[in-house]
C-alpha cells in the first residue's frame, strides 16, 4: 500500500473511528476489505462467494512511496 493512502486510510480511521464504532485499526481495514469483496461477489460472481482463497497470492511489485 502506498504510503499516502495508508496516512489517508489512517486520518480517515482517527477521525471518525468513534462515530463508526471501530473496535481497532484492524477491524476498520477488515471492514474496509470485506466491503470489496461483497461489491466483487456481487457484480461478478452473482453474490456467492469465489473459490480458492485458500491458495497461496504471487507477490506483487513494491509500490514507490
Amino acid at each position: 500500500m502506498r504510503v499516502a493512502d495508508r496516512e489517508r486510510a489512517k486520518a480517515a480511521y482517527l477521525a471518525t473511528s468513534s462515530q463508526e464504532m471501530d473496535a481497532s485499526w484492524s477491524e476498520f481495514i477488515s471492514r474496509a476489505v470485506m466491503d470489496d469483496v461483497f461489491r466483487r461477489e456481487r457484480v461478478h460472481n452473482n453474490g456467492e462467494p469465489f473459490q480458492g482463497g485458500t491458495r497461496n497470492l504471487t507477490p506483487g511489485r513494491k509500490l514507490p512511496s
